[in-house]
């Protein structure tokens, strides 16, 4: 009977490719879901075979691992160079947007606590 491994929603896609060849790698059979047409389904990394569970969550974990060691690697080398993105830096590459979101922003607001407010002065 098959077995859910992995859920793939916000799973970026170069992660994806990694399981799925971890998996080939070590011949663990395995199937694919996807969201389908009107998006009900649940995409997904499923195995063939339950009894290989337990080694995939084995291989998984140890990917996860090295995985998160190297994105945090990548970020504070980032950090360290200044390329780490922050709200001056989005102002000051797109300052014209960055105004117009804000300004959207405090309209919806004042538009969505105006009768709250106008209740408090009566």
């Amino acid at each position: 009977m098959a077995a859910l491994l992995l859920r793939l929603k916000n799973v970026p896609e170069d992660e994806y490719q990694d399981v799925c060849a971890l998996l080939e790698k070590h011949d663990i059979a395995f199937y694919e879901t996807n969201v389908g047409f009107w998006g009900v389904g649940m995409a997904a990394i499923w195995l063939q075979d339950k009894d290989q569970l337990a080694q995939a969550h084995d291989i998984l974990n140890e990917y996860m691992q090295t995985r998160q060691a190297s994105v945090q690697a990548e970020y504070e080398k980032a950090k360290q160079l200044g390329q780490v993105r922050t709200l001056l830096s989005t102002f000051l590459q797109q300052p014209i947007t960055f105004v117009l979101y804000v300004a959207a922003i405090l309209g919806i607001l004042t538009l969505s606590l105006l009768p709250f407010l106008g209740l408090a002065t009566n």
